[in-house]
């Protein structure tokens, strides 16, 4: 709070906060101060993003898997392994991209639906903790409305993978990016879109699939900061404490879109740490559903 209470905009690492309440304090500073409070994941700022969101009509069913394989001195040295650090661990620093995506793709990208309960239960069904209580692997199950899930598998035991999959029920495919945090280089990204079916009395699978292309010439952190500074102008401009409405997650004032994106964006920020803060109380409960 104290960059912001100086008058200073403010993009922050992820998760965001040692809680939800916490983060929530800091936006009302930065609601009271007016300035912007951003977090730094990149990839919500990428083109290809919005792209993957609006591929598949009525999405049910979302999997992400985000692992990296860390050597002898991440596990003994990395903050995000030790319990006076990062103590959520794969939580906190991979399953926060995971949440994420699901929270966008499950809400059409529109805040208005997030903010109205879309989360009801989370758990994680698998974890492995460190000797420091420190989650290094885990599987989670999130559960939202209408009977939709997203799982994760977030580790820092296995290699690279950081490839997420949307299924939806009565749409002809599935949607897939491999590279969906770190992406591939090139002039070009891609969400794949796969079909299969089954023929000869369903004894030979064949298929078939395209490809949605993005233009990658302004890569996602050049994105992000664009955003970032363009928003913290509008706010500078516009936020009136008139206008605030915290309770309702506007924490600036202002009716212009660069205005309502940066609330937008910082509603996502929060129900991403709601959800993490939820995950990790399923894992102190020994692994049971915890409602939110």
């Amino acid at each position: 709070g104290t960059a912001l209470r100086n008058k200073k905009h403010v993009l922050l690492e992820k998760p965001v906060a040692v809680s939800a309440q916490s983060y929530r304090e800091m936006l009302s500073i930065a609601s009271q101060e007016g300035k912007f409070l951003m977090d730094g994941t990149m990839f919500v700022h990428a083109s290809r993003t919005q792209q993957f969101v609006k591929a598949i009509p009525n999405p049910n069913r979302v999997h992400f898997n985000f692992t990296f394989e860390g050597d002898e001195d991440f596990f003994k040295n990395d903050i995000r392994v030790k319990k006076e650090g990062d103590f959520m661990g794969c939580i906190g620093d991979l399953a926060w991209y995971c949440v994420r995506m699901g929270l966008l793709v499950f809400s059409d990208l529109n805040a208005d639906v997030l903010r109205q309960g879309l989360v009801k239960e989370v758990q994680v069904v698998n974890c492995e903790l460190n000797d420091e209580g420190v989650p290094i692997d885990a599987d989670c199950m999130i559960h939202f409305s209408d009977k939709r899930v997203l799982s994760i598998h977030c580790s820092f035991k296995h290699p690279l993978n950081q490839t997420v999959h949307v299924f939806g029920t009565g749409s002809e495919y599935t949607a897939t990016i491999t590279d969906a945090i770190l992406p591939h280089k090139g002039d070009e990204l891609k969400v794949s879109l796969d079909k299969q079916h089954m023929i000869d009395y369903d004894q030979i699978c064949c298929h078939d699939g395209k490809a949605l292309q993005s233009n990658n010439t302004h890569v996602q952190e050049v994105c992000m900061w664009h955003d970032f500074a363009k928003w913290a102008q509008k706010i500078d401009e516009e936020s009136t404490q008139a206008a605030v409405d915290v309770q309702n997650e506007k924490w600036w004032g202002g009716d212009s879109d660069e205005v309502k994106a940066a609330n937008d964006i910082a509603s996502y920020s929060l129900h991403t740490q709601i959800v993490l803060d939820g995950l990790m109380k399923s894992i102190q409960k020994g692994g049971v559903r915890i409602p939110l």
